[in-house]
This record gives structure tokens, C-alpha cells and sequence, in this order.
């Protein structure tokens, strides 16, 4: 029996955490490095981080030979075509994602959505309803975890009201922008809040590194962020986008 397509969302209602440069990542590893087929649905009104950066991509190549080149090496070693990233409202974003799910061969294996921050927007409850899993990523900051564990009660509670009408199927959190130089007392810390509420929580951490802030540029240097290329393979290393995406695959049997 053929698998449906999944639909994740890399979540939390407050800013600054990463959520639309990690949606970003997660697709460009998993479209570029592997074999699944894979869309984007900014539903994040009004910024749409992820769709403008594929806007941004498409104008720097354009005016870059070298990229240019690269960029039909890529294909012609992989015949992968850019997925797709499609621009829309929350309120628009599940009928979308179904149409996806509807085309037959060409349907994506996974659709990730990049929610807007707050579960008040018009439209959003429904499209977190209708997901099969959330991944939430906190930071070691008191009010970034309180936010975020407000975040998951909010989606909790509401699940409660009408359970029978949920695709939802779990929720997870897990660390970024983990600095060592902190103290792992503070992490361990908010791990016992968590655990406490029994809130799910993943093994990888990902560091904080400014090697997530590298993208696409008029000259050629590596890029770690894009929605047209994988990220680097040296500046992979010891970023542990790989150990995510592989702990998400075998959580959501991708």
C-alpha cells in the first residue's frame, strides 16, 4: 500500500528560535540529499521567510555564471527539480497541502509548513490540527521555554475539545542554538521542566553557530541555507542537521 504524504510543521509561537531557517534546512536536505520528494507551505503571514528566500535564490543565481553552472550540475546529477514553496494564508495552507497529496506520482513524500507564530491566527488551529506532527524547537531562555510550553498547551488543549477530528498525531520538542559555554545545569534544568509536563523531547541538539546564517551570495562561498542547493557537506559537519533529519524520518516513518 503506498504511503500517504505527511505533513509536518516546525513550530513555536515565538520568535527568534529558528523556525523557518530549520523548515528550510529539513527540505533542502531531504529534497537535494535523499530520495524523498518534498514541498514547503509558508502560511508565516505576512513575513513568508522561506518563499522570499527562494526569490532571493532565484535573483542571485541569475546573476552569478558559477551558480548558474552549479545549479545544472546539481540537476543533472540528481534530475531533481527545485521543490516547490507555495506562498499562502493560513486560512488557504490545508487546501494546498491536500491538493499536493491528490497528484499521484509527482506528490510530494512530505509537505512542511511554516506556521505563523501564534495559534490565534485565523485559520491556524485547523492546519496544526490536521498535521501529523509538530517538532518544536527551544532555546535555553526562561521565556522562550515558557512561550514555547504555552505553545504546546494551547495545541493540547484544543485537541482535547474534539479529539475525534484530529490528524495530529504527536508533538516534539528539542533543542537549538545550544551554546557550551552555557551551563548544562540550565539545560538540565529545562529538561526536567519538560519532562515534568511530559512533553516529548528529541536526542539531537543543534548548536549555535553562525554557519546557519550562510546563504546564496553573489560570490561563490559555501552555503549552508537555500532552498535551490543542499546544505554544504563541510559545513554539515558538526551542525547535526543530519541527526535531526534522520531522528525526524524514523519518528514519522518517512
Amino acid at each position: 500500500m503506498e504511503k500517504e504524504t505527511i505533513f509536518i510543521a516546525v513550530g513555536n509561537q515565538k520568535g527568534g528560535v529558528g523556525k523557518s531557517t530549520l523548515t528550510t534546512l529539513i527540505a533542502s536536505y531531504l529534497h537535494y540529499n535523499t530520495q524523498k520528494k518534498v514541498a514547503v507551505i509558508d502560511c508565516d503571514f505576512p513575513q513568508h521567510s522561506v518563499f522570499r528566500m527562494r526569490n532571493s535564490d532565484i535573483e542571485t543565481i541569475g546573476q552569478n555564471p558559477q551558480l548558474q553552472a552549479a545549479l545544472q550540475k546539481q540537476f543533472a546529477a540528481t534530475g531533481k527539480k527545485a521543490y516547490r514553496i507555495i506562498e499562502s494564508t493560513p486560512a488557504r495552507a490545508l487546501g494546498y497541502a491536500r491538493e499536493l497529496a491528490a497528484e499521484g506520482d509527482t506528490r510530494p513524500d512530505l509537505v512542511l509548513f511554516d506556521l505563523p507564530g501564534s495559534v490565534d491566527n485565523a485559520g491556524i488551529l485547523n492546519v496544526i490540527f490536521n498535521l501529523d506532527y509538530i517538532f518544536v524547537p527551544i532555546i535555553a531562555d526562561k521565556r522562550v521555554l515558557q512561550s514555547s510550553l504555552a505553545f504546546i498547551m494551547s495545541v493540547e488543549r484544543y485537541r482535547q475539545v474534539s479529539p475525534e477530528a484530529l490528524r495530529l498525531r504527536s508533538i516534539f520538542l528539542f533543542w537549538n542554538k545550544v551554546d557550551k559555554r552555557e551551563s548544562t545545569e540550565l539545560y538540565a534544568f529545562f529538561d526536567r521542566i519538560v519532562r515534568a509536563e511530559n512533553y516529548k523531547i528529541l536526542e539531537t541538539q543543534l548548536p549555535d553557530t553562525k554557519k546557519y546564517n550562510k546563504e546564496i551570495s553573489p560570490g561563490r562561498s559555501p552555503v549552508f541555507r537555500s532552498t535551490l542547493f543542499p546544505p554544504d557537506r563541510k559545513l554539515l559537519k558538526n551542525s547535526n542537521i543530519e541527526a535531526l533529519v534522520h531522528e525526524m524520518s524514523n519518528i514519522i516513518n518517512l
